[in-house]
C-alpha cells in the first residue's frame, strides 16, 4: 500500500455565517478513539452528496444534529467513495459527532449508505476500505492509539452507523 495522503478542506469548506468556529477545543493527547460514520444519504439542497454537499447539509439550520445548524461538517476526515481522504476540521476541534464522545475522540465519515440493522444498503467501496486501512494505520502511528481505538458509532448508541458492511 503507497503513502497515505490526506487533503486538507479545512479552509476551503464554508463555515455558518453565525458560528464560525467549534466552541471546544482540546490537546491532541486527549484523544483516545475513533469513531467512524457513514452518511446516510445527507445531501445539500441540490442533492450534492459528496464532502461539500455534507458539509452544506451540517451548517444548514434544521439538519439532523443542531436545529441552528453546525459550525461546519461535523467529523475530522471524509473517505469518499473513490477512496480520497480529506481532512475537514482540526484534530484539536471538539466536533459534534458523536453525543458523550466528541470531547476525546476523531470522527471519520465514510460517504455512502451501508446496510445495517434495520436499514438495507450497499457496501463501502474497495478504495474507501483500503484508504480506511491506510489512514487507520496513520492514526494509530502518530496518535500513539491501537486497534481497540476503533469504534463504530453504533457503539454508542446509534445503531445503523456505519453499518454492518462498513464496520466489519
Amino acid at each position: 500500500m503507497g503513502a497515505l495522503e490526506i487533503v486538507d478542506l479545512r479552509d476551503q469548506l464554508p463555515w455558518h455565517p453565525d458560528r464560525p468556529r467549534w466552541p471546544g477545543r482540546r490537546n491532541i493527547e486527549s484523544i483516545d478513539k475513533v469513531i467512524l460514520h457513514q452518511s446516510l444519504g445527507h445531501a445539500d439542497t441540490s442533492g450534492n452528496r459528496d464532502v461539500f454537499g455534507i458539509n452544506s447539509y451540517h451548517i444548514t439550520p434544521g439538519n439532523h444534529i443542531s436545529k441552528r445548524g453546525c459550525p461546519h461538517i461535523c467529523y475530522h476526515l471524509v473517505i469518499d467513495d473513490d477512496g480520497t481522504v480529506y481532512q475537514t476540521n482540526d484534530f484539536e476541534d471538539v466536533v459534534w459527532h458523536c453525543r458523550g464522545q466528541n470531547g476525546h475522540s476523531l470522527g471519520v465519515l465514510l460517504v455512502g449508505d451501508f446496510a445495517g440493522p434495520g436499514h438495507a444498503g450497499g457496501e463501502p467501496t474497495t478504495a474507501q476500505e483500503q484508504a480506511f486501512g491506510a489512514l487507520a494505520e496513520h492514526l494509530m502511528k502518530t496518535l500513539g492509539l491501537g486497534p481497540e481505538a476503533f469504534f463504530g458509532h453504533f457503539d454508542f448508541g446509534k445503531p445503523t452507523c456505519p453499518g454492518d458492511m462498513a464496520y466489519s
